[in-house]
């Protein structure tokens, strides 16, 4: 089984707005797409981790992952970083069948298409004890993937360390993987990498 990490739990306060549930110009929001992507890809399970209801726009993205067929943890506090928000998602993928593999994309991830999901997805299939890293020329992006046993690890990392020092400490199981989509490197960061999602209309 492959089970799909997606941490949402950043409060988007760049974007001025929860950026998660902003509306798409293809219609749908942003959540609903990487959802969507990722389950049509290829994954057998998706998990979106949210911050709590409580939080703004987080009872709206709840909504929005489980309609678009996600499985969605609500935090019972706000994390600090996406790192926190992935090993609580590690945890509950543990109460039950494990995962062969996992794959990790932050919920922002706007350009992800099933195409591009599939993709890393054979690359685990053909790679299945290594860090599967989709690269669009230099531009290493997500989803990434790692089989179960290297996605536990991540709670072993240096505490002041993210996700990423994991593609270090086990450079040499690192395969990166050509891919023609530039949708892999492309998330929402800024109002202005919105505009070119956002309906004409405006939001």
């Amino acid at each position: 089984m492959i089970a799909a990490l997606v941490p949402s739990a950043g409060q988007s306060r760049r974007m001025g707005r929860p950026k998660l549930t902003l509306p798409l110009a293809e219609g749908g929001v942003v959540i609903a797409r990487v959802v969507s992507a990722l389950r049509i890809g290829g994954a057998d399970r998706v998990l979106v981790i949210a911050p709590p209801r409580s939080e703004p726009g987080s009872a709206e993205l709840l909504d929005q992952a489980r309609e678009a067929g996600a499985e969605t943890l609500e935090l019972p506090d706000v994390t600090p970083e996406m790192r926190a928000t992935v090993e609580a998602g590690l945890d509950l993928l543990e109460t039950g069948p494990l995962p062969s593999s996992v794959l990790i994309c932050p919920g922002d991830s706007v350009g992800l298409t099933p195409g591009l999901v599939t993709a890393v997805v054979d690359g685990m299939r053909r790679h299945p004890q290594s860090i599967v890293v989709p690269v669009f020329k230099t531009r290493r992006g997500h989803p990434l993937g790692l089989p179960w046993p290297l996605a536990c690890a991540i709670r072993e990392l240096p505490s002041d360390v993210g996700i990423n020092a994991l593609r270090n400490q086990f450079a040499d199981r690192v395969v990166l993987l050509d891919v023609s989509e530039p949708g892999t490197a492309e998330d929402l960061d800024t109002p202005d990498d919105y505009l070119k999602w956002k309906p004409q209309s405006g939001t």
